[in-house]
């Protein structure tokens, strides 16, 4: 029997074994030979009947009660993929960049839906239909075949908009496959993932050749950064820089105080709590998204637009301010803290730096943090297999006033404790919305978000 016919008796692939039944086919798309035996056993057990896998693979089994389907290279897998999925009537928005991909992509399948839009998201935060988190996703950009069936679900549940969060390590891993979209976002192009792309220009470069590889015909590029025009001349009248969107459409944006922000049209005025005045701007970014798509603006557009974990107000009472955000580039922090220098109140900051990552950028952190916080506690983020008592050494070198707590729970608990006779503001970075704290292969609970608002009652 073909993958044809199977799929006209309604078999589907899965590419976690976990998921498979009766009408499954079990994709491994890795030439790990290990793995391959290891899945291969498990799929057994699950009593598949099918498995698609590398031609390498062809001469290791010889059982009858399992039918094989062999690629050889990408060609054939988007073969596969062309049978057994049709998302001709689904709009694909790719959000990529530097900094704010969560952010915009989260908050514009969020704005689309409590306008009325059927919508889902895929990236760092999950898999959602509409608002409602339906799994979590090991990668910001899940393995290609793992996307196509996210999408076949969302086209199974009426959805129109599918947002996906783009990295350029998932690109350049081959995770996007031959998935085309119809609209994309860059927010900027700064520095990160070194550690996987040596340097700043093949990161860069993997990015553009996303953009420029997996367009279609007369898809649309909006650019959060003007400056990054030059870079995209071929896109033509499909090219939207978010200035130029904003003269246009006579946009504006006032702050009301230090954490309020109007964001003003010609026929709407749209409020928005935050301090953090990048936030802001990506709110902008999700609206020229919404207006260019469904060719007016929005009824709604609110605070439910921004994501867990993302300058997220966990406390603003008595003149004392408790923030957690996600900020893990220099750039990151530069964007979250520049704005509080103006404020004239004592800034803290706890945050850490992930092991196993690009080491040279944690310097850069430092000097930034430093420049903009009165007091830094160094503690850890997640060291993975690095030692942790090394990566708080670099931040302290680097930092103009450290405390060092290693136990990320004692770092909030003193910070919150400081914070009780002073009127300022504590920030928790570089975790976010995260639910865990990885040292060597263990995974802890741990939620910056919960732990910070239990201690902060005491406030």
């Amino acid at each position: 029997m073909n993958l044809d016919k199977l799929y006209k008796k309604g078999f589907k692939i899965v590419t976690n074994w976990q998921d498979i039944n009766k009408k499954s086919i079990f994709l491994f798309n890795n030439n790990d030979i290990k793995k391959f035996l290891k899945y291969h056993k498990l799929a057994q057990k699950k009593k598949c009947k099918f498995i698609i896998c590398s031609i390498n693979f062809k001469k290791i089994f010889d059982d009858d009660s399992i039918n094989y389907f062999y690629y050889k290279n990408k060609k054939d897998l988007d073969k596969i993929a062309e049978i057994f999925y049709n998302f001709k009537d689904i709009k694909v928005i790719f959000v990529t960049g530097t900094n704010g991909k969560t952010s915009i992509a989260y908050g514009a399948n969020k704005l689309f839906n409590i306008n009325g839009k059927k919508s889902c998201y895929i990236g760092t935060l999950g898999f959602f239909i509409n608002s409602r988190k339906i799994k979590n996703l090991n990668n910001t950009t899940p393995s290609y075949f793992e996307i196509l069936n996210l999408i076949d679900i969302a086209k199974e549940n009426n959805i129109k908009f599918v947002f996906i969060e783009v990295s350029s390590i998932g690109y350049s891993e081959g995770r996007i496959g031959n998935l085309k979209y119809n609209y994309c976002v860059l927010t900027n192009l700064k520095s990160d993932h070194l550690d996987y792309h040596i340097n700043i220009k093949n990161y860069h470069s993997a990015k553009i050749n996303l953009i420029k590889k997996q367009k279609l015909k007369n898809s649309i590029l909006f650019l959060q950064d003007h400056n990054l025009k030059n870079k995209f001349k071929s896109f033509g009248r499909n090219l939207i820089s978010q200035r130029n969107f904003q003269t246009k459409n006579n946009i504006s944006i006032v702050q009301k105080n230090i954490n309020t922000y109007e964001i003003i049209t010609n026929n709407y005025c749209y409020r928005i709590k935050s301090f953090n005045y990048f936030m802001i701007n990506n709110i902008l970014t999700i609206l020229m998204l919404y207006k260019k798509i469904i060719k007016n603006c929005p009824h709604k557009l609110n605070n439910t637009l921004l994501p867990p974990g993302r300058s997220e107000i966990i406390y603003n009472k008595k003149n004392k301010i408790i923030i957690v955000d996600y900020a893990h580039s220099k750039d990151a922090y530069k964007n979250l803290l520049n704005k509080f220098a103006i404020l004239n109140k004592y800034i803290i900051i706890i945050y850490g730096c992930g092991g196993n990552r690009d080491k040279n950028k944690r310097a850069q952190i430092a000097k930034v943090v430093s420049k903009f916080t009165n007091l830094q506690i160094i503690t850890d983020d997640n060291p993975r297999f690095e030692n942790p008592a090394g990566i708080r050494k670099t931040l302290i070198k680097y930092s103009s006033n450290p405390i060092e707590i290693p136990n990320r729970r004692k770092a909030i608990k003193l910070g919150i404790n400081i914070l009780k006779n002073k009127n300022g503001i504590l920030i928790i970075a570089g975790k976010g919305h995260e639910e865990i704290q990885i040292y060597n292969d263990k995974y802890y609970p741990f939620n910056d978000r919960l732990i910070s608002s239990n201690y902060a009652k005491n406030l």
